[in-house]
């Protein structure tokens, strides 16, 4: 649901007299309206307020919608007084004084109406400044933006206020709120859109606002119009609040719940064991022969066995067929190869860099190649095999590379991990999964962004049997599908 466009209809609806019943015994707009017109005779008879030009009649053509037979179209200017304001700069603020509002506190701080005012200017300030009385209206006639420029707010404090440039006092027999309220809807927005000038300071003119047309209905239907109006706005913040709710309870579980069933997977927690599965005990004695076979076969290099896995690094239990071992144990593990960025070509094989990837896949952008020579045979990548970023912001990122569409080698600082035997969707969801980001984070944290190849090689992989591995798998992709 839309609340702003449903605050939009509510106030549309108001002044289109279709928000509540309208009464055969209310004094109807055109008693108000020639009432406010001889008042406003009176008050330049007694010098009060400046005799105007008259202003035009509303015609036909002019009225955008049908209104209930007890309402009035009038001009703005013809049933308000509109004065412009003048002075007031923020270096003019004092701990006390008179009240004051300046016309940016309308666009930050102030709602529909308010009683009470967050700053003061000095009597010498105050006293050069037009006067806001009860039921004034104060409309910010500048803005940077369309949307703000004649945001306006009623005054409805018990004492009189000074006002600044940049705003126009609308003075006036109707009720407040309505008025705002009106401002606010469609029937104003429209017409203030096609008066308004400027391109970084958007303005409307005293002048032009007095031309305005709008509804006006019986004074008491403006009193039932407000008390709605006053009502379906609450409900509408309430609305706001549980929406604020639920997007915060969306992120929540789009942050947390991917972690949680990653989690319950490495813990041997989201899918059932089968005691006919082969242990995963049988299946890293298989993988440690195999390592043993290619180093023989002179395919891998030998390295300083790793050491193994203690009581009192083992974070938590896993069911009794899996196995806590090094990922160095079940991968061969190395770094990128260092290329001379001045070597780059246009030709030749293609070099990932750490920004050459992403947990979606490979950025072909800026794609840097390098002339092949057999040093590179190392640092090749296949399908199938994980990347992972060693330094910088993005530390920690990871791969699984389901697809090679031309020869590829890494760059030093994009760590390759290379499995046979073993499942390497199960692998990389446990390098995606709480176990192996925290110890990224702490080593990012204490290493200023970089982790080493040493702390990768020594990650702790709770290995399951390799059936267990596919069902995982299978359950993890349905429920982050």
């Amino acid at each position: 649901m839309n609340i702003k466009n449903l605050r939009k209809s509510i106030l549309q609806y108001a002044v289109e007299g279709k928000l509540v019943q309208q009464d055969i015994q209310d004094e109807s707009a055109s008693i108000l309206y020639d009432k406010i017109i001889k008042e406003k005779e009176n008050l330049i008879n007694q010098g009060q307020i400046k005799k105007e030009k008259p202003l035009p009649p509303v015609t036909d053509d002019e009225i955008p919608y049908n209104i209930p037979e007890s309402w009035k179209w009038v001009r703005l200017g013809e049933v308000c007084v509109i004065k412009r304001g003048s002075g007031l700069t923020k270096n003019d603020f004092t701990n006390n004084g008179i009240p004051c509002i300046h016309y940016g506190q309308i666009h930050k701080y102030y709602k529909y109406s308010t009683n009470t005012t967050i700053t003061y200017t000095s009597e010498q300030i105050g006293n050069k400044l037009k006067t806001v009385e009860y039921s004034d209206i104060i409309m910010a006639v500048t803005s940077e933006n369309m949307n703000d420029v004649c945001k306006s707010i009623a005054w409805l404090g018990n004492y009189p206020i000074v006002t600044g440039g940049h705003t126009a006092i609308i003075k006036h027999s109707i009720n407040p709120l309505y008025l705002i309220y009106l401002f606010n809807s469609s029937c104003f927005q429209i017409q203030k859109n096609k008066i308004a000038k400027g391109m970084k300071v958007i303005e409307v003119s005293s002048e032009k606002l007095k031309n305005i047309i709008f509804p006006l209905p019986p004074l008491k239907e403006q009193e039932r119009i407000v008390k709605k109006v006053d009502k379906l706005m609450a409900l509408c913040d309430k609305l706001e609040q549980e929406e604020e709710k639920l997007l915060s309870l969306d992120k929540y579980f789009a942050d947390n719940l991917p972690k949680s069933i990653l989690q319950y997977a490495v813990e041997g927690k989201l899918v059932q064991q089968d005691i006919q599965d082969e242990p995963a005990s049988i299946l890293y004695d298989k993988i440690v022969k195999e390592k043993k076979n290619l180093i023989n076969q002179g395919q891998i290099k030998k390295e300083k066995p790793l050491p193994p896995v203690t009581d009192d690094e083992i974070p938590y239990n896993i069911p009794e067929n899996w196995k806590w071992v090094r990922l160095g144990d079940i991968a061969v593990i190395n770094g990128g190869y260092a290329f001379k960025s001045v070597l780059f070509k246009k030709q030749g094989i293609r070099v990932i860099r750490i920004s050459d990837f992403n947990e979606d896949g490979f950025i072909d952008k800026n794609i840097v190649r390098y002339e092949y020579t057999n040093k590179l045979d190392e640092y090749i990548l296949n399908k199938n095999n994980i990347i992972l970023c060693m330094t910088g912001g993005t530390v920690g990122k990871s791969l699984l590379i389901k697809e090679i569409t031309e020869p590829m080698a890494t760059n030093q600082r994009v760590a390759t991990i290379k499995i046979n035997t073993i499942k390497e969707q199960y692998i990389h969801y446990v390098i995606l999964s709480n176990l192996i980001q925290n110890i990224i984070q702490k080593e990012k944290i204490s290493t200023n962004d970089n982790i080493s190849l040493n702390t990768i090689k020594y990650f702790l992989i709770p290995l399951p049997p390799l059936k267990e591995q596919e069902r995982i798998v299978k359950k993890v992709d349905e429920l982050l599908m």
